[in-house]
């Protein structure tokens, strides 16, 4: 390997303790035990590049899936092929058919062409009954390498021990408090509450000045949320995510509710994006809500993804992409909720009846 310090060409025995020999100075990874792509000079490079030269904060789960080295995912597929025991007892049979023509033959006038025949129909017969060999039922499964307990370790733990922190612009997710709003009823007006299960992008949001500079609360559960503010909803490419916004939106109606989540047209069939699965909700898949029918009908080919238990996490998206994103989906929330407000006092819906000039109470409407 290269030192990432003095830019040495390393053998194995030459960076013994992860300490370069050129320069005796440590190193935190060595692709070698921590797995191809795992060095420090590409850790710092990534590092770099979503956190631009660390005047944005990123978290290390974010990191984790941007500095990943592999993703391997594979679909479910049904048990083939045939048991052991078809080809064997096929032989059995066939070799004792073979051996009976054979002294059925003997002595009969080109009685060795005919078994020699009945021998090559016997083979294909057994080739044909021995069939593919048998594979069990494969269930679908996806990962990414390295998992995020070792990149935790690797970066943590091992990294902070060598250089004294995380590298500029990273920011420790289980360490950072969550900044979720809980209902708090101090809220200013025009605010926008973005709902987001997933921690990770809370503290993210939170960590770069998203909730002031926007006039932003962070929620991580349906029960957070006010109910009056508009809402956000940030979530996964999936079947979870894309219920929790049906969900938002049934349980508030009238009330500006804006889908920011990962849309899976982004996701499928794009090879740089992580795809994770698991099995998805049951109950959803037999009710069949509205969003999943019109899904089907629209976008067949995302609606079997779904239905497959297939996701991709918001927490994967490029930092870059993502801060737009919100920002956007944040303007749109709050210009919804200004329409709903106007056309409510259109019709005098927000308004109390005016005094009556004579006996000061409200009028009737005409």
């Amino acid at each position: 390997m290269i030192c990432p310090n003095c830019q040495a060409r390393l053998l194995r025995k030459e960076r013994t303790g992860s300490v370069c020999a050129a320069c005796g100075r440590p190193f935190a990874l060595d692709p070698r035990a921590d797995g191809r792509g795992m060095h420090d000079t590409r850790i710092r490079r990534v590092a770099e590049k979503i956190t631009d030269g660390g005047r944005r904060q990123v978290t290390v789960t974010q990191f984790w899936y941007l500095a990943r080295t592999g993703n391997p995912s594979w679909p479910a597929a049904p048990e083939t092929g045939r048991p052991g025991w078809a080809g064997f007892w096929a032989g059995a049979v066939l070799a004792a058919g073979l051996v009976g023509l054979g002294l059925a033959v003997r002595g009969v006038p080109h009685g060795g062409l005919l078994w020699c025949a009945g021998a090559v129909v016997a083979a294909i017969v057994y080739l044909v009954a021995k069939g593919e060999p048998s594979r069990p039922a494969r269930r679908a499964r996806a990962y990414v390498v390295p998992s995020l307990r070792d990149f935790r370790t690797k970066l943590c733990v091992r990294w902070v021990e060598t250089y004294g922190s995380l590298p500029p612009g990273i920011v420790d997710d289980e360490q950072s408090p969550d900044p979720r709003a809980g209902g708090d009823p101090g809220r200013q007006p025009e605010t926008v509450e973005l709902l987001c299960p997933d921690r990770a992008v809370r503290v993210f949001l939170s960590a770069n000045g998203f909730p002031r500079r926007l006039n932003l609360t962070l929620a991580a559960e349906t029960e957070e949320l006010s109910g009056t503010a508009p809402v956000v909803v940030l979530h996964d490419a999936g079947v979870r995510g894309l219920q929790l916004v049906a969900d938002v939106r049934a349980s508030r109606p009238g009330r500006a509710v804006v889908d920011a989540g990962l849309p899976v047209s982004m996701v499928l069939g794009n090879r740089r994006a992580v795809t994770l699965h698991e099995d998805p909700p049951a109950r959803t898949l037999r009710e069949q809500p509205d969003w999943l029918r019109r899904t089907a009908q629209l976008a067949p080919k995302e609606a079997e993804w779904l239905t497959q238990g297939w996701s991709s996490p918001v927490a994967a998206v490029p930092p870059a992409l993502l801060e737009p994103a919100v920002e956007r989906a944040v303007q749109e929330a709050r210009a919804a909720a200004g329409r709903q407000r106007r056309q409510a006092a259109a019709v005098g819906f927000m308004s109390w009846p005016a005094a009556s000039p004579a006996t000061g109470e409200g009028r009737e409407p005409t």
